[in-house]
């Protein structure tokens, strides 16, 4: 093991999402802003109440682990000179967190907890950066190896026994396969951009493999690794390159095991590599954030509200969540997460009474600004809100109405697959977002249908299911359903979407409800169309918040998914044809949306372009006459 020190730089920047460091008082819907609580003694106080911090003259540790199986795996320790032996927050990850000095996601939190007398660990999955083996995404034996790591941590001569977990996106599931292990000195994870289902949340959202976000990630997965791996060299450790190029042999592909894998029971063994698996099993408090409109890990999370979903299954007693509309990469930047995680940790690894049970266990932190990364207003909830389903029904002549069709109506048809609109293709780019969705796609590869004015404002979370009566004169074809809202200066704003392969509409009615259609998905159900037949498919658009305003309109657009959504792009169909959605009394295609009773007033909606990767574009087509009143 190699013993360096180094200096810990004044600056703090802080990192992440907007989180229950300001708990909110009250459990309903009924919060306009963020209160700040705290009682008892603050972060970082020692046995007398007093605030403890320690030198900024940092000493590191770098060496490795041996598992039961004999794998070595790489770990990179960080601590104040000073500080007694302490908790230990761990960082797991398949980029660089063992191997390199960086750490994904925490770069300058690390410096608050190293002040605060933390030790912070990064250890490097199997087969990732200089530990041995052979990487191979999320295979159970990662979640056993890194509960081992938990207990070797926690009688290593600079720990006090008590281990946390932190990071987002990979780092963030790993914790969720770790804590399900149950290992005994895990006492708190704080995982955020998660997936849950890995099948149906981000490896082929509606049975579509997602080509884009596969090839992307086992191309970038590397390259945080290689990067620590100049710096092993500088420490003396030959045998990271020997294992690193070990590694590059071995390298199981993310988008080439998938591809050969496309129902959700395939080799590749989907739900093996889910949290959702052990998740019931996790019985440390956690704390979460995900973004609705995350370009990697999307929003999903098994469902969000609904029963198999994150939330329900890790239950609201010990699960604190944040969610709004954002990009993956906030995590990095907001000034409100460090302060979050701190006074999570020092609640459960240290013991303080800092009021941070009195936060609420969700969180929904509605409109975040683009140029200011705040909320107009958080909605806070103890319990699992339980929205009201409200129908919408395709008509004629482009309206959403709330009356189904009582005469025949002639469905309207489109052709696929055409080009449609893109969409969040990366973090912190505004105008660029805004160009992508602002340029044109042609008219005859989508259909358009939108509500008149609203007379009130209504207040949408959670999923929303398009039930679909499509005749297709080719066999099998792949929808994309997008939400906007057409503002009532004649701007669109983009909130939502879902996809479907229409082979693969079989439903598990028992996971299902009005909103959140649950496809089976296994080889077994899968069916081709029969060309010309009038046949029902219900597509899930993913979960979202947003308050659609007096004066707006809520549209729904039926297209192809030949677009980026985020670094999402989808391995379409390849068979072109024309699809027909019809609606008609036999055949009623409707929109069931999500509202929820939330009739307080709230702050005027931001400028076009302002909500954070919610991108505005003109109105690509005009708003029906009339009024619409949508109870809650």
């Amino acid at each position: 093991m190699n013993m360096t020190q180094s200096k810990i730089f004044g600056h703090f920047w802080c990192g992440a999402c907007l989180l229950g460091v300001l708990t909110i008082t009250g459990c309903g819907a009924s919060d306009n802003g963020m209160l700040g609580a705290d009682s008892g003694s603050g972060s970082g106080s020692g046995p007398s109440g007093q605030e403890v911090t320690y030198s900024n003259v940092t000493v590191t540790e770098d060496g490795y682990l041996t598992v039961t199986d004999g794998t070595r795996l790489r770990y990179h320790m960080e601590r104040a000179e000073d500080a007694p032996p302490g908790p230990v927050v761990m960082q797991y990850d398949g980029y660089d967190a063992g191997t390199g000095t960086y750490f994904s996601d925490i770069p300058d939190v690390k410096a608050r907890l190293l002040e605060l007398g933390y030790t912070v660990l990064g250890v490097s999955v199997r087969g990732t950066g200089c530990s041995t083996g052979e990487f191979d995404l999320f295979e159970p034996k990662r979640a056993v190896d890194g509960a081992e790591a938990v207990e070797w941590a926690a009688v290593q001569p600079w720990s006090n026994g008590k281990i946390g977990m932190i990071g987002y996106s990979y780092p963030g599931v790993m914790q969720l396969l770790v804590a399900g292990q149950q290992p005994p000195h895990l006492l708190a994870i704080a995982p955020s951009n998660v997936i849950f289902d890995l099948y149906r949340d981000v490896g082929s959202p509606g049975g579509i493999p997602n080509g884009a976000f596969t090839a992307l990630f086992t191309a970038q997965q590397e390259a945080p690794g290689l990067t620590g791996i100049p710096e092993a060299v500088a420490q003396s450790d030959p045998e990271c390159v020997v294992n690193h190029a070990a590694n590059r042999v071995s390298y199981q592909s993310f988008v080439v095991e998938g591809l050969q894998s496309p129902h959700i029971d395939g080799p590749f063994g989907w739900h093996d590599r889910s949290p959702a698996k052990t998740a019931a099993n996790i019985n440390v408090p956690v704390l979460n954030i995900n973004y609705w409109q995350d370009e990697q890990t999307g929003p999903r999370v098994g469902g969000v509200l609904e029963a198999g979903g994150l939330l329900n299954v890790l239950g609201p007693e010990k699960t604190w969540s944040m969610m709004s509309n954002g990009n993956h990469d906030i995590t990095w930047g907001h000034p409100l997460h460090s302060e979050a995680l701190v006074k999570f940790y020092e609640h459960y690894l240290r013991g303080i009474d800092n009021g941070w049970e009195n936060t609420p266990h969700l969180q929904v932190l509605q409109e975040l600004g683009t140029s200011d990364s705040q909320p107009s207003w958080i909605t806070p909830f103890d319990q699992l809100p339980t929205p009201s389903a409200r129908t919408l029904y395709v008509r004629e002549a482009g309206t959403l109405a709330l009356e189904p069709p009582t005469s025949p109506e002639v469905g309207d048809s489109y052709v696929y697959a055409l080009p449609s609109s893109s969409t969040n293709p990366l973090p912190d780019s505004t105008d660029v977002l805004n160009l992508l969705w602002q340029l044109p796609a042609p008219d005859a590869g989508r259909l358009v249908w939108t509500t008149p004015a609203l007379e009130k404002d209504i207040q949408l979370l959670g999923s929303a299911s398009v039930d679909l009566w499509i005749s297709a004169t080719a066999n099998d074809t792949d929808v994309q359903a997008t939400i906007t809202e057409v503002r009532a200066d004649g701007q669109e704003v983009y909130v939502a979407r879902g996809w479907l392969r229409a082979s693969k509409r079989a439903l598990d009615e028992s996971r299902s409800t009005p909103t959140r259609p649950f496809q089976d998905f296994t080889e077994a159900t899968t069916e081709n169309l029969q060309p010309n037949v009038a046949t029902l498919m219900r597509v899930e658009v993913f979960p979202f918040s947003h308050r659609f305003r007096v004066g707006s309109a809520l549209r729904l657009i039926i297209d192809s998914p030949i677009a980026i959504t985020g670094d999402w792009g989808a391995f379409a169909s390849p068979s072109p044809g024309i699809n027909t959605i019809l609606h008609d009394p036999e055949h009623p295609t409707k929109l069931v949306i999500s509202v929820l009773d939330d009739q307080q007033e709230r702050p005027a909606a931001r400028d076009c372009g302002e909500l954070a990767n919610q991108p505005c574009r003109d109105s690509i087509a005009p708003v029906p006459a009339g009024s619409l009143l949508i109870s809650p």
